[in-house]
Protein backbone atom coordinates (compact mmCIF):
# COMPACT_ATOMS: atom_id res chain seq x y z
CA UNK A 1 0.00 0.00 0.00
CA UNK A 2 1.58 3.49 -0.99
CA UNK A 3 1.00 6.72 0.83
CA UNK A 4 -0.43 8.09 -1.87
CA UNK A 5 -3.78 5.64 -1.34
CA UNK A 6 -4.01 6.79 2.05
CA UNK A 7 -6.69 9.49 2.23
CA UNK A 8 -5.62 12.95 3.17
CA UNK A 9 -6.71 13.56 6.80
CA UNK A 10 -3.84 11.16 7.78
CA UNK A 11 -1.28 14.16 6.61
CA UNK A 12 -0.72 16.63 8.86
CA UNK A 13 -0.08 19.94 7.50
CA UNK A 14 1.88 22.28 9.91
CA UNK A 15 4.12 25.50 9.58
CA UNK A 16 7.77 24.59 8.45
CA UNK A 17 9.13 26.20 11.35
CA UNK A 18 7.26 27.03 14.53
CA UNK A 19 7.71 27.02 18.07
CA UNK A 20 4.87 26.88 21.17
CA UNK A 21 2.20 28.09 19.33
CA UNK A 22 4.46 30.75 17.67
CA UNK A 23 4.27 31.12 13.76
CA UNK A 24 4.84 34.24 11.12
CA UNK A 25 8.56 35.02 11.57
CA UNK A 26 11.47 34.61 8.96
CA UNK A 27 14.27 32.33 10.00
CA UNK A 28 18.05 33.84 9.58
CA UNK A 29 19.77 31.06 11.46
CA UNK A 30 19.53 28.26 13.08
CA UNK A 31 21.98 25.68 15.26
CA UNK A 32 21.33 22.51 17.36
CA UNK A 33 23.58 20.75 19.67
CA UNK A 34 23.33 17.65 20.99
CA UNK A 35 26.29 16.11 23.72
CA UNK A 36 26.87 12.45 24.63
CA UNK A 37 28.68 13.05 28.06
CA UNK A 38 31.68 10.34 28.31
CA UNK A 39 32.25 10.26 32.09
CA UNK A 40 36.06 9.96 32.92
CA UNK A 41 37.63 8.26 36.29
CA UNK A 42 41.48 8.29 36.93
CA UNK A 43 42.60 5.18 38.00
CA UNK A 44 46.14 3.82 38.90
CA UNK A 45 48.83 6.00 37.69
CA UNK A 46 47.13 8.39 35.69
CA UNK A 47 45.40 6.39 33.47
CA UNK A 48 41.64 7.25 32.60
CA UNK A 49 38.41 4.55 32.36
CA UNK A 50 34.97 5.50 30.82
CA UNK A 51 32.63 3.18 31.75
CA UNK A 52 29.42 5.37 31.86
CA UNK A 53 27.92 7.79 29.11
CA UNK A 54 24.61 9.77 29.33
CA UNK A 55 22.86 12.27 26.73
CA UNK A 56 22.94 15.83 28.34
CA UNK A 57 19.63 18.45 26.78
CA UNK A 58 19.66 19.11 23.50
CA UNK A 59 20.68 22.99 23.01
CA UNK A 60 18.81 25.16 20.05
CA UNK A 61 19.80 28.68 18.65
CA UNK A 62 18.22 30.69 16.66
CA UNK A 63 17.45 34.42 14.96
CA UNK A 64 14.27 35.27 14.10
CA UNK A 65 12.78 38.33 12.32
CA UNK A 66 9.11 39.29 13.31
CA UNK A 67 7.45 42.00 11.07
CA UNK A 68 4.11 44.21 12.68
CA UNK A 69 0.61 42.53 11.54
CA UNK A 70 -2.61 44.39 11.07
CA UNK A 71 -3.41 42.69 14.71
CA UNK A 72 0.03 42.64 16.36
CA UNK A 73 2.50 45.05 17.48
CA UNK A 74 6.00 44.32 17.79
CA UNK A 75 5.46 45.13 21.02
CA UNK A 76 2.98 42.75 21.99
CA UNK A 77 5.11 40.04 19.93
CA UNK A 78 8.40 40.81 22.00
CA UNK A 79 6.07 41.11 25.51
CA UNK A 80 3.95 37.47 24.62
CA UNK A 81 8.02 35.70 23.73
CA UNK A 82 8.97 37.12 27.24
CA UNK A 83 5.78 35.48 28.41
CA UNK A 84 6.84 32.32 26.79
CA UNK A 85 9.82 32.67 28.84
CA UNK A 86 8.33 33.43 32.32
CA UNK A 87 5.29 30.64 32.16
CA UNK A 88 8.51 27.88 32.23
CA UNK A 89 6.70 24.92 30.33
CA UNK A 90 7.96 22.93 27.73
CA UNK A 91 7.36 23.28 24.35
CA UNK A 92 7.95 21.94 20.51
CA UNK A 93 10.08 23.35 18.03
CA UNK A 94 9.35 22.60 14.71
CA UNK A 95 11.81 22.83 11.95
CA UNK A 96 12.15 21.40 8.27
CA UNK A 97 14.80 18.82 9.66
CA UNK A 98 14.10 17.99 13.05
CA UNK A 99 11.40 18.56 15.83
CA UNK A 100 12.84 19.00 19.11
CA UNK A 101 10.42 17.88 21.89
CA UNK A 102 10.49 19.42 25.81
CA UNK A 103 11.70 22.70 25.02
CA UNK A 104 12.22 25.83 26.97
CA UNK A 105 12.99 29.31 26.22
CA UNK A 106 16.32 29.93 27.75
CA UNK A 107 17.64 33.51 26.77
CA UNK A 108 16.12 35.98 24.81
CA UNK A 109 18.22 38.82 23.14
CA UNK A 110 16.38 41.47 21.43
CA UNK A 111 18.69 43.79 18.23
CA UNK A 112 17.75 46.60 16.72
CA UNK A 113 20.22 48.60 14.10
CA UNK A 114 19.59 50.02 10.82
CA UNK A 115 18.53 47.52 8.97
CA UNK A 116 16.26 46.04 11.99
CA UNK A 117 14.38 49.29 12.58
CA UNK A 118 11.25 48.05 11.31
CA UNK A 119 11.00 45.10 12.59
CA UNK A 120 12.18 42.97 15.70
CA UNK A 121 15.14 41.18 15.58
CA UNK A 122 15.55 38.02 18.06
CA UNK A 123 18.46 35.84 19.16
CA UNK A 124 16.30 32.91 21.02
CA UNK A 125 18.21 29.96 23.14
CA UNK A 126 16.75 27.16 23.53
CA UNK A 127 17.42 24.62 25.81
CA UNK A 128 15.69 20.83 26.19
CA UNK A 129 14.19 19.46 29.55
CA UNK A 130 14.57 15.86 30.10
CA UNK A 131 11.60 14.52 32.04
CA UNK A 132 11.31 11.30 33.57
CA UNK A 133 8.63 9.68 35.74
CA UNK A 134 9.54 9.42 39.16
CA UNK A 135 7.55 6.96 41.72
CA UNK A 136 8.30 5.89 45.26
CA UNK A 137 7.32 2.30 46.81
CA UNK A 138 6.14 1.84 50.10
CA UNK A 139 7.50 -0.82 51.52
CA UNK A 140 5.52 -3.11 54.44
CA UNK A 141 6.94 -2.67 58.23
CA UNK A 142 6.61 -6.56 57.98
CA UNK A 143 9.09 -6.82 55.39
CA UNK A 144 11.51 -4.70 57.00
CA UNK A 145 14.74 -5.64 58.64
CA UNK A 146 14.64 -3.59 61.79
CA UNK A 147 11.55 -1.27 61.43
CA UNK A 148 11.19 1.85 63.13
CA UNK A 149 15.24 1.44 64.49
CA UNK A 150 18.63 3.27 63.11
CA UNK A 151 22.29 2.15 63.27
CA UNK A 152 23.91 3.54 66.91
CA UNK A 153 26.63 5.65 66.71
CA UNK A 154 29.78 4.71 67.63
CA UNK A 155 32.78 5.93 69.21
CA UNK A 156 35.73 5.80 66.86
CA UNK A 157 38.56 7.65 68.79
CA UNK A 158 39.92 10.97 69.17
CA UNK A 159 39.96 12.75 65.39
CA UNK A 160 42.43 15.48 64.25
CA UNK A 161 43.52 17.12 61.32
CA UNK A 162 47.59 17.03 60.82
CA UNK A 163 49.44 18.81 57.85
CA UNK A 164 52.39 16.93 56.48
CA UNK A 165 55.00 18.42 54.45
CA UNK A 166 58.00 16.31 52.83
CA UNK A 167 61.67 17.67 53.03
CA UNK A 168 61.83 18.90 49.63
CA UNK A 169 58.78 20.65 49.92
CA UNK A 170 59.33 22.32 52.97
CA UNK A 171 62.29 23.28 51.72
CA UNK A 172 60.83 25.63 48.95
CA UNK A 173 59.01 27.55 51.69
CA UNK A 174 62.46 29.14 53.46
Amino acid sequence: MSFLSQPITLFSIRPARQFADITGFVTLNESATDVLEITQQPVQQGASISDHAFKKPTAFSATYLFKNNLVTSLADIYSSLLELQTSRIPFDIITPKRIYKNMLLQSLGQTTDKRTEDCLSISAGFQEVIIVNVSTTQVPRSQQKTPGKTGATESAGKKSAALTLKESVTGLFR
